[in-house]
């Protein structure tokens, strides 16, 4: 498939490759995810950064946001997805934890 070609001449960080591998069994959620292969993810003080490459981007991200909050509070992995354009523009979006009763449903 074009995507895993993409994928792999690309170095992921680890935390696109958890979504990535969240949804590895949907591949058309991984097409749509295709732009956060142009980000650059990390973890600092309880939130998840995405820095985008410019407005029109983080726009785009911005339309994946119900993507990445999925995995990542099940894992319970941050309070908060900020998504940023070095420079200019953030978003801040809270994310709540998942419970056991959540998952069990």
């Amino acid at each position: 498939m074009l995507l895993y070609e993409v994928k792999g001449s690309m170095a992921m960080d680890r935390l696109q490759t958890l979504v990535f591998s969240f949804y590895r069994e949907d591949p058309l959620i991984e097409v749509a995810l295709v732009p956060l292969l142009k980000c650059k993810m990390s973890r600092s003080w309880g939130s998840i950064r995405v820095e985008c490459l410019d407005v029109k981007h983080l726009e785009e991200v911005c339309d994946l946001l119900d993507y990445l909050r999925k995995p990542f509070s099940e894992l319970g992995i941050g309070r908060a997805i900020v998504l940023r354009v070095p420079g200019s523009t953030q978003r801040i979006f809270p994310m709540k934890s998942s419970t056991i009763s959540d998952l069990l449903s």
